[in-house]
């Protein structure tokens, strides 16, 4: 699969990746680069190498700017890049579960659409795939007739080897992959099925499912296999992706972070800065860099990203005139551990048309500052509140004439947003 990577290496020197800021390389490696390889990822699952090789030149692009960038670079790990936002990622695919999602097309056409010219052949699929398969998958039973009795999940939604894991150790394989529920309830002859000598425990096993098949209840109906994570019960790649993340840990700051009304690049700082990888006073200290003793902004605390953007004296008074400017009846961050946990705290005590506007600005506040930091630090301008709260109340007069409705209904009457 050489060709593949070389043709995923390919596109990037046609586009500038100097002139773009991440959130534009994000987009390109979300729309591009994890798309190239998709067709290949359907018809079979490429090498753990192939797919190293991919996940490289995507990592590179995004970091760096080039088709390989060093640990330095790397600000957070790939494997949570390419986790759902909900789950605290940046959304990137997984390309190797994104192909075992895809792959299951297969598997569900082999039970779901018996018109397909390769019905019958001796399709190869992996542990993997048969597995989440099995895991994402039931059948309600209607006639019986293409259910298999060993081997589907139809004893409401849970197989005989998940309740008679003894029992069906008894059965050989070749009549678990035939016996349908219809033939095995005819005269139960799914006990005919059984070989071997029974032991205490299988007997018990036995008398269970024995119990069980007698309250089966067939019907004129076709059976019908469901995929239990769309509510239509039909397969799609989406929800298989996301199957694949099921007991994961939500991130508590998605909501503010990916569903309020802000730039890209502002979203993409907020999540860095909610993993704490921004290059903050404290982080460079920890990997031996130089650095600032104090914040720059109020010369008082060592900086971290959490001082930076709630505690500093500097940024609270910039939370508090811009709260006061737009007329926000919310109190500014004090002692809250998180800029979630303010957000969380300070909507409940606000009317319902205010609540966008504070979710916007609960974004726009901490990235001037960071903003206003950078520059006292780069280009050694004096800290000044008047020329940070300037900017806030021009960038906030930017976003309402984009778009942000929220914004729109808090700005003074006097403040031209059209």
């Amino acid at each position: 699969l050489q060709p593949l990577v070389d043709r995923v290496a390919g596109r990037l020197p046609t586009w500038k990746a100097w002139l773009m800021n991440r959130a534009g390389r994000l987009a390109l490696v979300k729309s591009v680069l994890c798309a190239i390889p998709v067709h290949q990822l359907l018809a079979f699952a490429p090498t753990k190498k192939t797919l190293r090789q991919l996940e490289k030149i995507q990592r590179g692009f995004l970091w760096a700017g080039r088709a390989v960038a060093n640990g330095g670079h790397c600000h957070v790990n790939w494997r949570l890049v390419s986790r759902p936002l909900e789950l605290g990622g940046l959304g990137v695919r997984d390309l190797e579960r994104t192909g075992l999602a895809l792959r299951l097309r297969w598997l569900w056409l082999s039970r779901t659409d018996e018109g397909r010219a390769w019905q019958g052949l001796d399709l190869q699929f992996s542990c993997h795939e048969r597995t989440l398969f099995f895991a994402s998958t039931y059948m309600a039973i209607g006639n019986g007739m293409k259910a298999l009795f060993w081997e589907d999940r139809w004893l409401n939604g849970r197989s005989v080897d998940e309740l008679m894991p003894l029992l069906y150790n008894c059965i050989p394989k070749r009549r678990r992959k035939v016996r349908t529920v219809a033939e095995g309830l005819n005269g139960n002859a799914w006990a005919r099925d059984i070989q071997g000598v029974l032991s205490l425990h299988e007997i018990g096993q036995y008398l269970q499912l024995w119990h069980r098949a007698q309250q089966a209840m067939l019907s004129d109906a076709p059976d019908q296999l469901i995929w239990k994570w769309t509510a239509s019960g039909i397969y799609s790649a989406q929800t298989c992706y996301l199957a694949t993340f099921q007991g994961s840990t939500h991130s508590y700051s998605w909501k503010l972070i990916w569903k309020a009304w802000a730039p890209p690049r502002v979203k993409f700082f907020h999540w860095l800065a909610n993993l704490d990888r921004c290059w903050t006073t404290d982080r460079l200290a920890r990997h031996g860099l130089q650095h600032h003793p104090r914040c720059l902004l109020c010369d008082q605390a060592p900086e971290t990203i959490r001082h930076l953007l709630l505690d500093c004296p500097f940024s609270r008074q910039a939370w508090h005139e811009t709260l006061a400017w737009l007329r926000i009846p919310a109190p500014i961050p004090n002692q809250e551990p998180t800029l979630m946990d303010w957000w969380q705290h300070a909507k409940h005590n606000m009317p319902q048309a205010q609540r966008k506007a504070l979710q916007s600005v609960a974004l726009l506040v901490p990235w001037l500052v960071w903003k206003h930091r950078n520059s006292c630090v780069f280009d050694n301008a004096t800290p000044s509140l008047r020329t940070l709260v300037d900017r806030i109340k021009e960038e906030a007069g930017s976003w309402a004439k984009a778009g942000v409705a929220g914004l729109r209904v808090v700005l003074p009457p006097t403040w031209d947003v059209h």
